[in-house]
């Protein structure tokens, strides 16, 4: 990824649902955001990314605030540059 990258992946719980086409996967109500932005001056100690969420609870932050998880839960399980590219398809090219 690009230095000062942003991304903006939403959080959607599991909405699934039988409907008259069948059984399928459908995103439910959007709960929240999350905002990444790859700095790797300013994100040193991170791997040179920041993280950050708008809350996925009521109410919603009006800005986005510096989350403590973020580095510690991509570096472990995300596929590129720690971000997730395996669930979000038109990243992963």
């Amino acid at each position: 990824f690009k230095e000062l990258q942003l991304t903006l992946p939403g959080q959607n719980p599991d909405g699934s649902r039988t409907e008259p086409s069948g059984r399928g996967y459908f995103p439910g109500r959007l709960n929240g955001a999350d905002v990444t932005v790859k700095d790797t001056k300013r994100f040193a100690a991170s791997g040179g990314w920041g993280y950050f969420n708008f809350n996925h609870h009521e109410p919603k932050a009006p800005t986005a605030k510096v989350t403590d998880c973020g580095h510690a839960c991509h570096l472990g399980g995300a596929k590129k540059d720690e971000v997730w590219t395996q669930f979000y398809p038109l990243l992963d090219k």
